[in-house]
């Protein structure tokens, strides 16, 4: 009876590890988090919504193998909501969800260990499973924040500490600035120092932001500030929008010049347009909307365009051809994504501005001379980035201003890349249904 018993418990337990498909949490987030607390797991939470085809496919042709249900089954506390319905929209901001479908991986305490976006194949999507594991395992951040309470301050151990919230999506500015007292000088400009001033932000006060002028010295060791100069400007001209300090924009502007002089000028024209629009002043908004327009977008050539795409390109890629970042941890899919979108980035975001400033007067101005200007920018977007949307703009814009049959034609042409680019069309088909009848 106790070998039937034995045999019985030994099937059950083998039957559940490895179930026919991932456990996903029934019940709401907070009880998912209990249930992780409780059981002492990490979680793993899937973003989706209705409409995403990656969502679907990332379930029919990955969820449903059995090394991945056996793996995430045993691993982690699985949760899966739609990011438009319930409690989903809130968890999203938690998370700073930013494309569908969006994979977190999270302790028990909700800090992030790793994050992923889009489609992956099977092989990936473990890969990506096990670098999460791995930095579950590798001390717990509790005990860091313990000994970091107590007093510890050596340079080794601060380097952890930033290193582990790093990993974690976590604020490291004013540890950054501690670590950098806690090394010799000569140590301030080795490579490993280097590296770490590179994944964070910073202060804009200190020891970092001096270091960070001084690109030679980063580029001596093929390390990239990119990505951690555009997070931490952005991140303090939030905080100028929040407390509306035009002084403190303007310091911002200044330091962007210093750190990232490709892309600034325009830059800083976008932060003053929203910086201006918070404030509710719409003449400075306006000059500042023309002024980045006619200085900025729509002087450049081809041959400059292409010229700084390449330049971020290189920025971009400098990291992996050097070895100091290994795209293989990304995932091949993911990459590839990442190297697509570098390699147009001045294009794209060129073209986006001057959509967004065509889209704005087009809500806000009423005059035939400016709403004309406006034509003329949105008619550039699509010349150097055709999009259903940016199409759709310069169809309302021709509307506005009386040009019916125009506007007609580049509303078609808006929907009919929509459906070639197997997007959604009803934005696109209201739009010209209402120009068609003269109802927009």
């Amino acid at each position: 009876m106790e070998k039937l018993f034995t045999t019985i418990f030994l099937s059950f337990t083998i039957l559940s590890n490895y179930a026919q498909e991932i456990n996903f949490e029934k019940g709401s987030w907070q009880e998912t988090v209990a249930k992780a607390k409780a059981q002492n797991k990490p979680i793993f939470i899937d973003f989706f919504t209705t409409w995403c085809g990656p969502c679907k496919e990332l379930e029919q042709k990955v969820y449903s193998k059995p090394e991945v249900i056996q793996k995430m089954n045993v691993s982690f506390i699985n949760f899966k909501i739609d990011a438009e319905k319930g409690e989903g929209p809130d968890l999203a901001r938690k998370f700073d969800v930013s494309a569908y479908p969006f994979l977190v991986w999270a302790d028990k305490n909700q800090n992030v260990l790793l994050t992923d976006a889009g489609y992956m194949p099977v092989n990936e999507f473990l890969k990506s499973v096990d670098n999460a594991l791995n930095q579950y395992r590798e001390g717990r951040l509790e005990d860091y924040e313990t000994q970091y309470r107590a007093g510890k301050r050596d340079a080794n151990f601060l380097a952890d500490f930033i290193n582990k919230r790093h990993a974690m999506v976590m604020d490291n500015r004013e540890l950054v600035e501690q670590y950098l007292l806690a090394i010799p000088t000569a140590e301030q400009t080795s490579e490993k120092t280097l590296k770490l001033l590179s994944q964070n932000t910073f202060t804009l006060n200190g020891k970092a932001i001096e270091l960070l002028q001084n690109q030679a010295i980063f580029k001596k060791y093929g390390i990239s500030t990119l990505e951690t100069v555009s997070t931490t400007i952005m991140e303090y001209f939030r905080n100028a929008l929040r407390t509306k300090n035009l002084d403190l924009l303007e310091k911002l502007a200044g330091l962007n010049l210093k750190l990232n002089p490709v892309e600034a000028g325009r830059q800083n024209e976008r932060y003053r347009m929203e910086f201006y629009k918070s404030m509710n002043n719409t003449p400075k908004y306006l000059e500042t909307a023309q002024n980045l327009a006619d200085k900025y977008l729509m002087n450049i050539s081809k041959e400059e365009l292409n010229k700084q795409n390449l330049a971020h390109f290189q920025e971009f890629m400098l990291p992996y051809r050097t070895g100091k970042q290994d795209s293989v941890k990304i995932g091949k899919v993911r990459f590839d994504a990442m190297k697509k979108l570098h390699s147009r980035y001045a294009s794209i975001n060129f073209a986006s501005d001057l959509d967004g400033l065509a889209e704005e007067f087009y809500k806000n101005v009423s005059e035939k001379a400016v709403l004309q200007k406006a034509i003329v920018w949105a008619k550039r977007a699509n010349e150097i980035d055709e999009t259903p949307d940016y199409w759709n703009t310069y169809a309302h814009l021709l509307y506005k201003m009386g040009i019916k049959s125009e506007a007609i034609t580049a509303e078609e042409k808006a929907l009919n890349l929509a459906k070639t680019l197997k997007g959604l069309t009803f934005k696109y088909e209201e739009a010209l249904a209402k120009m068609k009848d003269g109802k927009l």
